[in-house]
């Protein structure tokens, strides 16, 4: 190698070694914002019962942004008999300008029971019942100015019976509503590079390379 390639091979170096370290630490930078948000909801009446749990590290912080929760339970509209909770992990949160403001999801549950008894002195009696939940959790794209986090709540239920000649009757139904809001309880930092580990592996691969093209020189 000539002595004017040598400062050309070591600018080049140089130049790698900048490129790269500074391309880690941008990352490390946007990794720094990177969090695990637990929010829990004060919609069931047990407080901080119902929470879920979402990673907000692929936000750009622009307009509306929705994001998949990674976990999360939601007591308070099930049959005791049935189901205990609704499972959060996968439904919508959605997100305004990098804030969370709510959930979209539905869910519901279904408890059949036969009933049988007999007075004394009267023909025997039996009926099936076919009780019935559903619900839905709205959250409107767009907080109206700097309300907090919420959503709202809509569930129905319905119970059919069927009687012993086969016919089936809607005999209740009721609708509840309301709305309901989210609080922060947790912020869990995701783990960012350390930019001197950065800079390391940098100034590793561009003298591996510089070996290698030394040894070909030499060849």
């Amino acid at each position: 190698m000539s002595h004017k390639q040598r400062p050309r091979l070591g600018n080049a170096i140089a130049t790698t070694i900048l490129s790269l370290f500074s391309g880690v630490s941008l990352v490390g930078v946007d990794k720094a914002q990177a969090a695990l948000l637990t929010y829990t909801l004060d919609l069931d009446s047990t407080p901080g019962r119902s929470y879920l749990k979402v990673d907000n590290s692929t936000l750009t912080g622009i307009g509306v942004e929705e994001i998949a929760v990674s976990e999360g339970r939601f007591y308070g509209y099930t049959f005791g008999g049935s189901k205990e909770y609704q499972d959060f992990a996968g439904v919508t949160a959605s997100f305004y300008e990098g804030n969370f403001t709510g959930l979209n999801t539905s869910g519901g549950d279904q408890v059949i029971t036969e009933v049988s008894y007999e007075d004394p002195g009267e023909p025997p009696v039996w009926f099936i019942l076919d009780s019935r939940i559903s619900w839905y959790i709205e959250t409107f794209p767009v907080p109206y100015l700097d309300a907090p986090p919420g959503s709202a709540f809509f569930g129905y239920y319905e119970q059919y019976t069927t009687g012993r000649d086969g016919r089936t009757e809607l005999t209740d139904r009721e609708f509840y509503n309301s709305w309901f809001s989210y609080t922060l309880v947790d912020t869990e930092a995701e783990p960012v590079p350390e930019p001197l580990t950065a800079g390391g592996t940098a100034l590793a691969l561009a003298g591996l390379s510089w070996l290698k093209h030394k040894k070909k020189m030499a060849g």
